[in-house]
């Protein structure tokens, strides 16, 4: 379980300094960011709301019930990330706030696949 919220607070760090990094050097104002809205339209809305509530019923079950999902909660926030990416990318583009969104998706899939290397005798 530790090396759940090691691998978690690594990848809170790492997505806030690449995210930063990315912020000076690409062309993303500041102002974007602040005055963005969440979601691009409705389908987005009920899309990522949806992903959010399935990852984290998930999450509980897998923390609470079955150990050896436990991957489970690296992908499934990921999924969301990967969903938010895809919608901004394809309706926002030229504002590249979508490249944030992906490194943050990138983090927690390599996350879920150092997580499954170190913790491989637990999960099977």
């Amino acid at each position: 379980m530790w090396t759940i919220f090691i691998i978690l607070i690594c990848i809170l760090v790492l997505d806030h300094f690449i995210n930063r990094r990315l912020i000076k050097k690409l062309p993303i104002e500041r102002s974007t960011l602040e005055n963005e809205s969440k979601y691009v339209n409705k389908q987005h809305k009920y899309g990522e709301n949806i992903l959010y509530w399935s990852s984290y019923i998930v999450m509980l079950f897998s923390i609470l019930e079955f150990p050896s999902l436990r991957i489970f909660i690296f992908i499934g926030v990921g999924l969301v990330f990967e969903f938010r990416t895809y919608m901004k990318w394809k309706f926002t583009r030229e504002k590249k706030t979508y490249l944030l969104s992906a490194v943050t998706c990138g983090l927690f899939l390599i996350g879920s696949i150092v997580y499954a290397l170190l913790d491989y005798t637990a999960i099977v």
